[in-house]
């Protein structure tokens, strides 16, 4: 008898512990998943504010949700969802680009007005998923860092006259007719006409307007 409640109590404590790991395991994969699903939610509600939006003020709580969102989120399942962020702003300003070259002369000033809201919004956004308002930076882009310092240290170094080397002069190519005009890219033109339109509205566009003022016309 003795020994048959002895077997009984082995194998509910086998049982028990057996339930407790479980339990463990799924609650693992249970809070894996919810910041995977919150990632994405994330990503969904940013896209429906970029593309439905013109307005940072008007979109402010869903702007919030976004960042309470980010608040729950790890580092990397952050930078998916800015890269993410990223990635639809490119699109979005390909689109336009490419909407602005259709447009007549008198329509183009009230599309960048709604250009220049989008761009306000896609800044909220950018900061809104940036936490604590400090860069996300991988290894990649301390590499990245001092390659750059480390270049251009070795480029002061250098003798001036290994620094100033007369460049070849160019050779002569037979005359084949019409000189081939530089091509400019609809992003550019839609970008300097946005800045244009800035500068005119007295609009500061912070960092997106320093970053396509440099003539890049990809995400900042």
């Amino acid at each position: 008898m003795a020994k048959k409640q002895q077997n009984t109590s082995n194998g509910l404590s086998r049982l028990f512990f057996f339930g407790l790991a479980v339990c463990v395991g799924v609650g693992v994969l249970m809070y894996f998943f919810s910041g995977t699903n919150l990632a994405s939610e994330t990503m969904v509600m940013q896209r429906q504010v970029l593309n439905e939006s013109s307005d940072p003020t008007l979109s402010k709580n869903a702007i919030r949700e976004i960042m309470r969102n980010i608040d729950q989120l790890p580092t990397e399942e952050i930078r998916k969802v800015r890269q993410d962020l990223g990635r639809s702003v490119g699109q979005l300003s390909k689109q336009s680009a490419e909407k602005y070259l259709q447009l007549s002369k008198a329509e183009r000033p009230a599309f960048l007005d709604v250009g220049l809201g989008k761009m306000q919004v896609a800044m909220a956004l950018f900061d809104a998923t940036n936490p604590g308002g400090m860069p996300i930076r991988t290894q990649e882009d301390v590499d990245r860092r001092e390659r750059y310092w480390k270049q251009k240290e070795a480029a002061k170094k250098k003798p001036p006259e290994e620094q100033k080397k007369p460049k070849p002069k160019p050779t002569e190519k037979p005359d084949d007719g019409e000189k081939k005009k530089p091509t400019i890219s609809p992003e550019k033109l839609y970008f300097e006409a946005l800045l244009k339109r800035a500068e005119e509205k007295n609009i500061d566009l912070g960092r997106f307007g320093r970053y396509y003022a440099g003539g890049r016309a990809r995400r900042p």
